[in-house]
C-alpha cells in the first residue's frame, strides 16, 4: 500500500491507511514504568473516521468506509501510545443527565447523518468481537467514560492516555494521564501534558473546568460569563487559584478583570441562577463509573481478531490489529495499591 496520512483523503481517487506510527506518547518524565490504559472516546473517533471515510467505500473495496476508518485509526492510536489495555466509551443514545438538568445542552447541534448513526451502532459491535471492553452508561457520555478510565487506572497503578477531540478532556490531566487530542491526521494529534496545557492556555488541569466554564463553550451552546474569553479567564486563573477565591477578594477580582467584568463575575457566583456553576456542573467529568482495568488487558487472539474482520469485510486489517490490539502475554500485572495509598 502507498502511504497517505490517516484522514488526508482524496475525494477522486482511492484513499489509503499507512502503516501505524511506531511512536510512543511519555505520559510524564516523572511517571514510574507502568502498563498503558488507552482511553477512547469512540464517539469522537467515529465522527473523525466517518467524514474521512465514510464516503470512499469503492475506492477502499469493502462495504463501510467509516468503519475501515474506524478500526484502521484505533488501531493507530493503540500502536502509537504503546497500549497494553484499552476500552473504549460511547455516549448514550437513549437519555442525557446534562440535557435533564439543561435543556439547551448541545441544542445546537445539527442533526446527525444517518450513516454516521450506522457506524455508531456498528462499532461497537465490532470492538466487543475484537476483545475491545465497551462501556456505554446510562445518562451519560463518552467523556465520563475515559474520566473514570484514568481514575480506575491510576488506582490500578498504570498510566493511562485518554485520546479524545474534546478539550473537556483536559481536566483528567495528571502525573499519570495525559491526553492525546484527535485532530484532522494522526499526525496532528496532539500530547497534552500539564506542562503542554500549561503552554497552551495557561492554567493547570485542576483549573481547567473553571477556565472552561468562564470561557464557554459553543459547541455544547453553553454560553460563559459575557466579556470574560480565553485571556481574561487565564489572567483570573493565573492570579488565584479557583474563581470561588477570586470573588472572596473583591477588590483583587475587580483588579485583575477590570471593575465592571469583576463584579459581573462576583455578582454571578451570587446569584442561584449562576452561569459559571450551572457550566461548572456540566463540564465537569465524572471520575466513579465502574472501570475494571484489569479486564481492559488485551487478551483477544489472532484467530479471533482474523474472524472478526472477515466477517465485517475488513480481512486487510488483520495484520495491524493483531499487533495493536492482540493479546499481550508479555504483560506482567502490576502491584495493586492498598486502599488510601
Amino acid at each position: 500500500m502507498d502511504v497517505l496520512s490517516l484522514f488526508d483523503v482524496e475525494p477522486s481517487g482511492p484513499t489509503r491507511v499507512p502503516s501505524p506510527a511506531p511512536a510512543t506518547v511519555s505520559v510524564s518524565a516523572t511517571a514510574p514504568a507502568a502498563p498503558v490504559l488507552l482511553a477512547v472516546d469512540g464517539n469522537s473517533l467515529a465522527h473523525r473516521a466517518f467524514h474521512a471515510y465514510g464516503r470512499v467505500d469503492e475506492s477502499l473495496g469493502v462495504a463501510r468506509g467509516g468503519l475501515y476508518g474506524f478500526v484502521a485509526l484505533l488501531c493507530a492510536i493503540s500502536d502509537k501510545v504503546g497500549a497494553d489495555g484499552v476500552v473504549v466509551g460511547f455516549d448514550c443514545r437513549s437519555g442525557s443527565e446534562r440535557k435533564r438538568r439543561h435543556p439547551e445542552y448541545k441544542a445546537n447541534r445539527a442533526e446527525k447523518d444517518p450513516a454516521l448513526y450506522d457506524l455508531l451502532d456498528e462499532a461497537p459491535t465490532v470492538l466487543v468481537e475484537l476483545g475491545v471492553p465497551v462501556i456505554v452508561p446510562p445518562g451519560w457520555e463518552a467523556d465520563d467514560v475515559v474520566g473514570s478510565a484514568a481514575a480506575s487506572a491510576e488506582a490500578a497503578g498504570w498510566r493511562c492516555v485518554v485520546a479524545t477531540s474534546d478539550r473537556d478532556a483536559f481536566s483528567l490531566i495528571s502525573g499519570m494521564t495525559s491526553v492525546l487530542r484527535l485532530r484532522s491526521g494522526l499526525d496532528n494529534a496532539i500530547e497534552m501534558d500539564a506542562a503542554a496545557l500549561r503552554r497552551a492556555v495557561g492554567v493547570a488541569p485542576q483549573q481547567y473546568v473553571q477556565f472552561a466554564a468562564l470561557r464557554g463553550d459553543s459547541s455544547d451552546n453553553l454560553p460563559g460569563i459575557p466579556g470574560i474569553g480565553p485571556s481574561r479567564a487565564k489572567a483570573v486563573l493565573g492570579a488565584y487559584a479557583t474563581i470561588e477565591d477570586a470573588v472572596a477578594d473583591p477588590m483583587g477580582c475587580r483588579s485583575v478583570l477590570g471593575r465592571s467584568l469583576g463584579q459581573a463575575l462576583i455578582d454571578d457566583l451570587a446569584s442561584p441562577e449562576s452561569v459559571f456553576r450551572r457550566n461548572v456542573g456540566l463540564m465537569s467529568i465524572r471520575r466513579d463509573l465502574p472501570v475494571h482495568v484489569d479486564s481492559c488487558r488485551r487478551r483477544a487472539g489472532s484467530g479471533t481478531i482474523e474472524r472478526c474482520l472477515r466477517a465485517w469485510e475488513l480481512p486487510m486489517l488483520t495484520a495491524r490489529a493483531v499487533m495493536a490490539l492482540g493479546a499481550r502475554p508479555d504483560l506482567v500485572p502490576p502491584p495493586l495499591r492498598a486502599p488510601g495509598e
